[in-house]
């Protein structure tokens, strides 16, 4: 298999176990709700199923994560943004550092806010850095700019509270797992 086949199919099984996880661990709690609550709180202190959410849905999301932008790196020949990516991906990992949701100033929950920003902020410089590499073709930089408009589109969202809060994360969400999908297909179709 090739390089850019490994790092689409790792991309694809990242964003694909995520929605999974997602989904099946909100079902398995019965007071969970996409609208309202948090993804963290699948995995917080207390959470009916921490601590497989934990290792599931944030820690093995995020090394694929990290394999995909080490391989997106090296494909685009680009250490730059294949360095912020696995950064990316390993902060998603630190997002199981479980929050305390009646206590968001403790160790714990400062902890996971912080990787959760890092997250966020790792994901949109690794994106603005493929606008400017050559290499990445046009396909990669065009879907980079898309999932960065749509990132201030979901920020703007968030911010003027147009939707309830659980609905408002998962477009953020969305947003950046449809841009590591999107991209990992690129990668699949140039694979030889």
């Amino acid at each position: 298999m090739t390089s850019a086949r490994t790092t689409g199919w790792t991309g694809l099984a990242a964003a694909g176990l995520f929605a999974g996880a997602l989904g099946a661990f909100a079902a398995l709690d019965p007071t969970y709700s996409h609208l309202t609550n948090a993804v963290s709180e699948l995995g917080a202190v207390g959470a009916p199923n921490q601590l497989a959410w934990n290792l599931i849905g944030f820690i093995a999301v995020g090394l694929l994560l990290a394999a995909f932008g080490r391989g997106l790196g090296r494909e685009i020949a680009t250490p730059s943004a294949g360095g912020l990516l696995i950064l990316f991906g390993l902060a998603f990992a630190a997002t199981a550092i479980p929050a305390d949701m009646s206590d968001l100033g403790s160790p714990g929950s400062t902890a996971h806010i912080v990787a959760s920003q890092a997250v966020l902020l790792l994901w949109a410089l690794a994106l603005v850095r493929l606008l400017f590499v050559r290499r990445a073709g046009p396909a990669l930089r065009w879907i980079a700019a898309v999932a960065l408009a749509l990132a201030v589109g979901a920020i703007v969202v968030r911010g003027l509270e147009a939707l309830p809060p659980g609905l408002s994360q998962r477009l953020s969400f969305a947003v950046v797992f449809g841009w590591v999908a999107a991209t990992s297909m690129v990668l699949l179709r140039r694979a030889p």
